[in-house]
């Protein structure tokens, strides 16, 4: 199959699941509309891709795989990391509710404060998720807690 075949398929399969090929150029691709935001390397001489946000890579994708990667959460990565509470946990969730006069959780509307807010990573840790300013959100602890490392949240929003 030409380039040209494999990039009107990725099109044609992407608005079958209405999510956009953006092309930003030198042979990179993102697929954008869904709840995962993928850069694709069809050009590329190991095809790649990535979840945005993730560190690991796949090869060899197909367009197919590609548009599949936005609905399926990152593959995990091992043993989950255990952080505890410290000074520079508070620090960043201090920063994150400057600004606010009322935040509520991520996922639930329950209002929450310095001391009873969590950080929680939306693409966690465990499944390759970075651990920067971009992957942050705060959370109500039974909402992270119940969250986990799985992300429940991909599978209401997965189209047919």
């Amino acid at each position: 199959m030409d380039i040209k075949s494999q990039l009107a398929q990725l099109a044609q399969l992407a608005q079958s699941h209405s999510l956009k090929v953006v092309d930003r150029g030198q042979g990179h691709l993102q697929i954008v509309g869904g709840p995962l935001l993928v850069n694709y390397y069809p050009l590329a001489k190991r095809r790649s891709a990535y979840v945005a946000g993730t560190t690991g890579r796949r090869v060899g994708i197909t367009p197919q795989q590609a548009v599949e990667m936005c609905f399926v959460p990152p593959p995990t990565k091992g043993a989950a990391r255990i952080e505890e509470r410290n000074g520079h946990s508070r620090r960043i969730r201090k920063g994150m509710m400057r600004g606010a006069k009322e935040v509520k959780c991520h996922w639930c509307p329950t209002m929450i404060t310095l001391s009873t807010s969590t950080i929680d990573h939306v693409i966690p840790l465990f499944r390759g998720g970075l651990d920067n300013a971009n992957n942050r959100v705060l959370a109500c602890e039974p909402c992270n807690n119940k969250r986990g490392h799985a992300m429940p949240e991909l599978m209401n929003e997965r189209n047919p």
